[in-house]
């Protein structure tokens, strides 16, 4: 039976590989970005890809704007009448500074969309999950939301995300609904496609402090997600899972 998926960030790096794995697998995806433009161009190229024009569509949103993010809820309830998995995935860099070189403009950025924006969509998603059967949850946290990190906007909202997985695993997890995150390491797409393409000393740096050698790719952060997602992980959850090629291990 194919399930109805939500992926926020929906238009670019983790998360359309993400979405593609999942039309792949026969689900409906709702794909959802800031960039409207950008999020049609990928709901059409799914389209094409599983050759069915209901298997994939666009609903822009602002992930920190709760009023575009309750209109986003709506529309998968008045299409769909339920959701079955989420990937909530948007979210925006911090400028890699410390907290004194950090601008207050960018500290603000980040809480909005990142922290604000997960507390937003994990709210609506639980709603509308809890109208069903339950469902299966997965925030794009990060290394750094379970290490430290110089980038202080960054760490700290990350850290917020893993807070908020957890919570909501322990307050809905008796009621249907499982909440995991995925922590990507250096991944050469999305942010992370910056500094593996910059190249030089920073990024070899950043690379041996993964003991696999290399930087991951979005195919595997979203094998990891859809693992998350799927009846084989039922007893998982409140799980950070690492896929940082061992740096958590060190």
């Amino acid at each position: 039976m194919s399930r109805i998926v939500l992926i926020t960030g929906a238009a670019g790096g983790i998360g359309t590989v993400t979405a593609e794995q999942f039309v792949d697998a026969g689900d409906t995806v709702v794909v959802s970005d800031v960039n409207a433009e950008a999020a049609e161009h990928t709901a059409q190229a799914l389209r094409d890809r599983c050759g069915h024009a209901e298997r994939a569509w666009a609903k822009a949103a602002d992930v920190s704007d709760r009023s575009d993010v309750t209109a986003l809820f709506q529309a998968i309830r008045e299409r769909h009448g339920g959701l079955d998995c989420a990937f909530l995935n948007a979210g925006i860099g911090g400028g890699g500074t410390a907290l004194l070189d950090t601008d207050d403009a960018i500290w603000d950025a980040c809480l909005r969309v990142n922290l604000d924006g997960t507390y937003n969509c994990l709210k609506q998603a639980v709603a509308l999950m809890l109208e069903s059967d339950g469902g299966a949850i997965v925030t794009n946290c990060s290394i750094l939301g379970v290490n430290g990190g110089a980038s202080a906007a960054y760490t700290a909202t990350k850290h917020g995300i893993a807070g908020l997985t957890k919570s909501v695993a322990v307050a809905y997890s008796g009621r249907g609904i499982r909440c995991n995150a995925v922590c990507p390491g250096l991944i050469d797409a999305g942010l992370g496609a910056r500094t593996v393409e910059a190249g030089g000393a920073k990024a070899d740096a950043f690379i041996k402090l993964h003991p696999a050698g290399r930087p991951g790719t979005a195919a595997e952060v979203a094998n990891a997600v859809r693992w998350l997602c799927a009846p084989e992980s039922s007893f998982v959850t409140g799980e950070l899972l690492m896929v940082d090629g061992g740096y958590s291990a060190r």
